[in-house]
């Protein structure tokens, strides 16, 4: 690249004089070298006597214009340089492919805990932009298990109780996302034995009246499937769910009536239609101890009630997902679950029917324990 060095140059010949030929003769010399003419304003000899006044007139023209040579000179001079530190700039910032990108100044930043520290250059390395082939696509709507959303990255371990008190610990096979069809958080479930949600201990006292309720949608065209349930090591002592065998298929909200773990001694309120399957349904059940009765709402629509001796009170935890049945962990739901809530009280039908139009989200009135609310 040229530096736009160079030097200014002014010519120093002289000129000859008017109708002066190049040898330096001319007419006003008749014939003699110009350098044996005498100067202007001097008489030749035997002339008149010199005219003095002239003679300094000329000193002072000759004067003046040898400072204006002078001056003229040294603003040529400087305009010159000025011309050639102008072209240095330009070369400087414009290359023969247009016009040069300034070089980045790293900045400095104040880091909060430290000094501060220079932010990377433009030229330092940056992540590129995800490509469109790793942006998942949408689920189809077609089939319910379709509609299950990817387990988070960073997946949680715990169901955070409404309430604070009675949080719920996540099996390895359950996952909390979103479901198609329902706005909010949803408890993934796929009807395999580690796929549940439990708290430490035993959320209502079941010998006093209380009520639950869940949104749910079941996916499994086949079995029982348990959305609800609390009880101790060998049998549940209430379970909301789906009641299933042979051609009986209804929802259902059942109880245990006396210890010891007999099917004989159980007691049942069922949904008056068959239980669905791909489709979101609010089941709630109800027991009013006052009454010593049992009460199912499908869609906040009262089912069925069934009278009942009392329920068997035990200690074990609640379960989302799955119930115990004579020693066994079983009926584990398949699709998903959400705003499941308990009261510890017996909710009559206009806070139930409140419960539906809400979305199952608020029945007017605060519950015991809720998860997987919005």
């Amino acid at each position: 690249m040229s530096d736009g060095g160079g030097t200014a140059h002014i010519g120093s010949g002289g000129t000859p004089g008017p109708g002066g030929a190049p040898d330096g003769t001319g007419p006003a010399g008749e014939g003699r070298p110009a350098y044996l003419l005498p100067p202007v304003g001097i008489a030749p000899p035997g002339s008149p006597t010199p005219d003095w006044a002239a003679l300094a007139e000329s000193n002072e023209r000759q004067q003046r214009r040898r400072r204006l040579l002078m001056t003229g000179g040294a603003v040529a001079g400087v305009l010159a340089v000025a011309g050639i530190v102008a072209t240095a700039l330009l070369l400087r910032q414009d290359g023969p492919d247009g016009p040069r990108t300034a070089e980045p100044t790293a900045l400095a930043t104040v880091a909060v805990d430290g000094p501060p520290s220079a932010v990377p250059s433009v030229s330092a390395a940056s992540s590129p932009p995800p490509s469109a082939s790793a942006t998942p696509s949408g689920a189809p709507s077609g089939s319910p298990s379709a509609g299950r959303s990817a387990t988070p990255s960073a997946a949680p371990t715990r169901l955070d109780d409404l309430r604070g008190a009675r949080p719920a610990a996540l099996g390895q096979g359950a996952a909390v996302g979103t479901a198609a069809g329902h706005t909010g958080p949803a408890l993934l479930l796929h009807g395999s034995a580690d796929g549940w949600a439990q708290t430490s201990a035993a959320v209502v006292d079941t010998s006093k009246s209380f009520t639950v309720s869940a949104v749910v949608r079941n996916d499994a065209a086949t079995g029982a499937r348990a959305v609800v349930s609390q009880g101790t090591g060998s049998y549940y002592s209430f379970y909301l769910g789906r009641d299933y065998w042979g051609s009986h298929n209804q929802w259902v909200f059942k109880v245990q009536t006396a210890a010891g773990g007999e099917d004989s001694t159980s007691r049942q309120a069922f949904s008056t239609g068959q239980a669905t399957t791909g489709q979101w349904v609010m089941l709630t059940g109800v027991y009013d101890a006052g009454t010593k009765q049992i009460r199912l709402y499908v869609n906040g629509a009262p089912a069925q009630t069934t009278s009942v001796s009392g329920i068997w009170q035990t200690t074990g935890p609640l379960q989302i997902g799955r119930t115990r049945w004579k020693n066994t962990w079983t009926d584990p739901w398949d699709g998903a679950l959400t705003n499941v809530q308990i009261w510890s009280q017996a909710l009559p039908a206009e806070r139930v029917t409140q419960l539906w139009r809400s979305g199952g989200t608020a029945a007017g009135t605060q519950p015991a324990a809720g998860w997987l609310l919005p």
